[in-house]
C-alpha cells in the first residue's frame, strides 16, 4: 500500500484524493489544504492528519509519494518541494504554468531516481483506450488524418479565475485534448496553427477564448483539424468529445458512448461498419498510477511523455497572439539554459 499525502484537498483535489483512496492501492497518511471545510471532508473520510503547509507536513508525517491537486500555479514549487523531500509525485494538469518549470520538475524527478505522472484521464476513458487499442492493432491501417472536436455550453468564462485567462480554451482544456491527439495518432507535432476569439453574444460581454481551432502537422505524416468551444447551442459533445482517425485501410469514429469501424474493404464490399462498445481498461487511470509507483515502470502519463503534451499547449498560445505557425519545443536543454 503506497503512503500517499495529498497536497489540495478541494476542488479537483477532493475527487483525486477519493478517486485514489478508492482504488484500493493508496492509504492517505496526511492533507494539506488552507480551506477548513476540504481539511475536515478529508480528516473524517481518512483519519489522517491535516496541514496547512506542505513544510509541515513532511515534517510530521512518513510519505511514499505527494498527490499535488492544488491550483495551477503552485504546482511546480510544490512538486519540487515534495522530489526534494524524495517522494514520488502524481500532479494535476497543466503539470506547470510555463514549459520551462514543467522541465524543471521532470528532470528534477529523474536527477532524483523519483517517478513524476500527470493526471490525464482521458488516456484510460473506455472509448479513448479502446480506440488506441484498435489503431495499434492496425485495424484501420496507418494513421493519416484526425478530426477532432469538442464543444459543450459552460458558463465558467463567465465568472472566476477561468473568465479571467485570454486563451480560456488552450489554458485550461486543450492540454487534455492535444494530449489525447498525440495519444490516438502515435505522433509528435511538428507544427501547428492555431485561432481563438471569445463568444460573441448579444448583451454579454465575454472577455476570455471561449472557442478555438486549429490545424496540426504531426509527423508520420498524420493532419489533425482540431474545434473547440465552450458556448455550443447545438449538439453538444461533451467532454469526452469526438474524433474520427482516418488510416489506410480504415477509419475509427469515437461517437456517443460507442466506437464505430469501417474498413475500405468492408466498404467496397457494402459491409455495414462495426459498433464496439469499449469496456474499462484495468487497470484504471489510479490503479495505474498504484501499479507505476510500485513496480517503478512509468504509466501512461508519466512526466518525459507529458512534456510534448505541453510543448503543444504553448507552442498553440504562441500562435493564436501572433497569428503565425509555431513549432513545439523540443530542445529541453536549450530551454533550461535560456
Amino acid at each position: 500500500m503506497i503512503r500517499l499525502l495529498c497536497v489540495g484537498l478541494g476542488g479537483m483535489g477532493h475527487h483525486d484524493w477519493n478517486a485514489a483512496i478508492d482504488c484500493g492501492g493508496f492509504t492517505a497518511v496526511g492533507g494539506v489544504e488552507l480551506d477548513d471545510a476540504a481539511r475536515a471532508k478529508f480528516a473524517e473520510k481518512t483519519g489522517a492528519p491535516t496541514f496547512t503547509s506542505l513544510e509541515q507536513a513532511l515534517t510530521r508525517v512518513d510519505a511514499d509519494a505527494a498527490l499535488i491537486a492544488t491550483p495551477d500555479r503552485f504546482h511546480a514549487p510544490l512538486t519540487m518541494q515534495a522530489l526534494d523531500a524524495g517522494l514520488d509525485v502524481i500532479c494535476e494538469k497543466p503539470m506547470a504554468e510555463n514549459l520551462r518549470d514543467a522541465a524543471r520538475m521532470h528532470f528534477n524527478a529523474v536527477e532524483r531516481g523519483r517517478m513524476l505522472m500527470i493526471h490525464h484521464q482521458l488516456r484510460w476513458h473506455p472509448l479513448h483506450h479502446e480506440a488506441h487499442r484498435r489503431i495499434a492493432a492496425g485495424d484501420i491501417g496507418r494513421v493519416r488524418r484526425l478530426d477532432f472536436h469538442f464543444a459543450v455550453h459552460s458558463d465558467v468564462c463567465r465568472t472566476g479565475y477561468r473568465s479571467q485567462l485570454p486563451h480560456l480554451i488552450l489554458q485550461d482544456l486543450a492540454i487534455h485534448h492535444f494530449d489525447l491527439i498525440r495519444y490516438l495518432s502515435g505522433q509528435e507535432c511538428d507544427s501547428l496553427y492555431v485561432r481563438d476569439w471569445p463568444s460573441p453574444e448579444a448583451g454579454v460581454e465575454i472577455t476570455a477564448a471561449t472557442d478555438a481551432i486549429a490545424i496540426l502537422n504531426m509527423g508520420g505524416p498524420v493532419t489533425v483539424s482540431y474545434t473547440a468551444s465552450i458556448r455550443e447551442l447545438l449538439d453538444p459533445v461533451g467532454y469526452v468529445c469526438t474524433a474520427h482517425i482516418h488510416g489506410t485501410e480504415g477509419e475509427l469514429a469515437i461517437d456517443g458512448d460507442v466506437l464505430r469501424l469501417q474498413t475500405r474493404a468492408g466498404h467496397a464490399t457494402g459491409s455495414e461498419p462495426l459498433t464496439i462498445e469499449p469496456v474499462a481498461p484495468d487497470p484504471g487511470t489510479w490503479a495505474a498510477f498504484a501499479r507505476a509507483l510500485q513496480t517503478r515502470e512509468p504509466a501512461l502519463t508519466h512526466s518525459a511523455d507529458n512534456l510534448n503534451s505541453l510543448a503543444m499547449l504553448f507552442a498553440a498560445i504562441e500562435s493564436a497572439e501572433t497569428g503565425t505557425i509555431a513549432h513545439p519545443v523540443r530542445d529541453w536543454p536549450a530551454l533550461l539554459a535560456g
